[in-house]
């Protein structure tokens, strides 16, 4: 059975897409056949794309391509798309037979809905692998990501670590970036792996 992190967000726009490029790009190297996979994307630019153009990976997937950008739930009503979380599970359960690892990444942050009475920390429990949460560095980061941790868990899904993804004007070595680090770790019990810098 094969391995894998779901990488979630916060909120959207802290660096999932980024930071699934960054963990994909160190292991891509290793002899193991390795799946970057995203359920749901809505709107342009095309984050499966930037991945692959990043990473020069070719194993990548998307079940839903939506055009509109907003919430997935949104996006499928405009667009008159049924979402079917079978298609997903069935997908999932092939790809951990035939790849080593997958990261799965989420869409939005993890209260996001997709369906009625289905969100995206549901995505992540319906993918059975831990979280692995992303996070802006700055202010405001401490509240958004321990509520993120607490609904994760409440939901059953285990949370291994978050990190912190680079955004421009925040500086990831400043005492207020260690401190909202330190202060999350030490609440939450959730480990931080680090923080992803700037990549040429």
């Amino acid at each position: 059975m094969g391995k894998g992190l779901f990488i979630a967000g916060s909120g959207t726009d802290v660096g999932k897409t980024y930071a699934s490029a960054f963990l994909l790009s160190l292991i891509k190297s290793s002899k193991g056949k390795i799946l970057y996979y995203k359920p749901i994307q809505c709107g342009k630019p095309d984050d499966v794309a930037l991945v692959k153009k990043m990473t020069k990976h070719k194993n990548v997937a998307c079940t839903y391509s939506l055009k509109t950008p907003s919430s997935p739930h949104f996006a499928f009503e405009k667009e008159k798309v049924k979402f079917n979380k079978a298609k997903i599970k069935s997908f999932l359960a092939k790809a951990k037979k035939q790849y080593d690892f997958i990261f799965v990444e989420g869409a939005g942050g993890v209260r996001v809905p997709i369906a009625q009475n289905f969100d995206m920390a549901d995505m992540a429990k319906l993918s059975g692998f831990p979280v692995l949460l992303v996070a802006e560095p700055g202010l405001g980061t401490i509240n958004h990501t321990l509520l993120s941790i607490d609904y994760l868990k409440s939901k059953g899904v285990e949370v291994c670590g978050f990190l912190f993804s680079w955004k421009e004007g925040v500086d990831l070595n400043g005492e207020m970036a260690f401190d909202n680090a330190k202060m999350i770790e030490k609440i939450s019990k959730v480990k931080f792996c680090g923080a992803i810098p700037k990549l040429s």
